[in-house]
């Protein structure tokens, strides 16, 4: 008997997917999310923007085919002798010592301290999706420690995340008391590695970086929006002292801090508009966060929350952004200051001076003003040199 002819696209898009419907194919969104006017994302974003960057050979695998309950089958060239007849994946083993013992300690230590908590620990351990997006974290880590290994631990970041990505996308979870915790650590810590990848493994190009940049921030909008209404569950979650913790921290903001009072005014001189006008005041109103981490503890403490950004802003602001409206930079190079005053932190690295200066050099010297602050705060003649080249 003829086999059945495959009705489902192999390649579509993860909202498709999601849904069990056929997608199109088409990029970079899909007729049935255009008319669902759903957020359009495929899962090989990262590894084709990987693949750009790093030529990798095939990696193989000798555990056979993986079942969606459990964690990716990512083997090691150097070790294929050693997972030939073992039982588990000694480079998961690897990535997960390197999680607990390295990686987490890079995190503000509220979250380090809800993330050992055996209740959280085991939340982790019984969601799939999230297991691989620790592990991929903590491949990307890695991929900053090792330099001669680089390449080989950024593809299995890659490759974990799309797992990750793939296997939440099937689910159709529901948020309620047993969910909000894993979808909330998830949607965090993939913030953390879409930006990190976006940053540290970038595309010298603008254009083609800023184009990773946009993408990265509707992917992580469209996961994020679905723990939007958790925070009552969450308070009375393993994550209750992370959550107070951040609720008094950001309690401080009272209003806009100096430099982004002058941002807004020269918004609202600029008369954009009314529902333009909002866009910005919404994202720089949002900025306050950022700042805040900035200025609160240690180097990296809080990285999470420095990244968070992207997740605050409306969706209204990234679309402006990715058209190149020159104000909509502006705000991104005021944001690229937050990650510039955080450089040391392995996510980050110069990611926020390369920002502000290729902001600098795209919109020339009629846009000085506006970028008085984050030229100031990198403390470079060169900008003004960037801004009149």
């Amino acid at each position: 008997m003829p086999r059945r002819t495959h009705k489902k696209s192999r390649n579509g898009c993860l909202e498709c997917k999601r849904r069990h419907i056929k997608c199109d194919e088409k990029r970079p969104t899909c007729t049935n999310c255009i008319t669902s006017e759903r957020v359009c994302e495929y899962a090989d974003i990262f590894q084709s923007a990987t693949r750009s960057r790093t030529s990798i050979s095939p990696v193989s695998s000798h555990a056979g085919p993986v079942a969606r309950d459990q964690l990716s089958d990512v083997s090691s060239p150097r070790s294929d002798s050693l997972l030939q007849d073992a039982p588990v994946n000694m480079l998961h083993m690897q990535l997960l010592h390197h999680l607990m013992t390295e990686t987490r300690n890079t995190f503000h230590e509220s979250f380090n301290a809800a993330i050992a908590s055996p209740e959280t620990l085991q939340i982790c351990m019984s969601s799939p999706y999230l297991m691989n997006e620790l592990l991929a974290l903590s491949a990307l880590h890695l991929s900053t420690l090792r330099p001669a290994e680089q390449q080989f631990y950024r593809h299995h970041a890659a490759q974990l995340q799309t797992h990750a990505l793939t296997n939440f996308n099937g689910l159709e979870l529901e948020l309620n008391k047993e969910t909000c915790v894993p979808l909330f650590l998830f949607s965090g810590l993939l913030n953390v590695h879409l930006l990190c990848d976006v940053l540290i493994n970038r595309n010298p190009d603008f254009d083609h970086f800023l184009d990773q940049l946009v993408s990265s921030f509707r992917l992580h909008r469209g996961i994020r929006a679905i723990t939007a209404n958790s925070w009552g569950m969450l308070r009375e979650s393993s994550l209750k002292p992370l959550i107070l913790d951040g609720e008094k921290r950001f309690s401080r903001i009272t209003g806009l801090d100096p430099e982004c009072a002058k941002l807004l005014a020269l918004i609202k001189a600029a008369k954009l508009g009314p529902s333009i006008t909002n866009t910005y005041t919404q994202a720089i109103e949002s900025l306050q966060h950022a700042i805040i981490a900035c200025s609160h503890g240690k180097q990296g403490g809080n990285i999470a929350e420095i990244t968070a950004w992207p997740i605050l802003v409306s969706p209204e602001y990234i679309d402006l952004l990715a058209v190149r409206c020159p104000e909509a930079l502006v705000v991104l190079a005021y944001y690229a200051t937050c990650l510039h005053a955080q450089r040391g932190v392995w996510a980050l690295g110069d990611g926020g001076r390369f920002l502000v200066e290729s902001i600098t050099t795209y919109l020339g010297s009629d846009w000085a003003e506006w970028l008085d602050w984050p030229a100031r705060a990198l403390g470079d003649r060169s900008l003004s040199e960037l801004a009149t080249s």
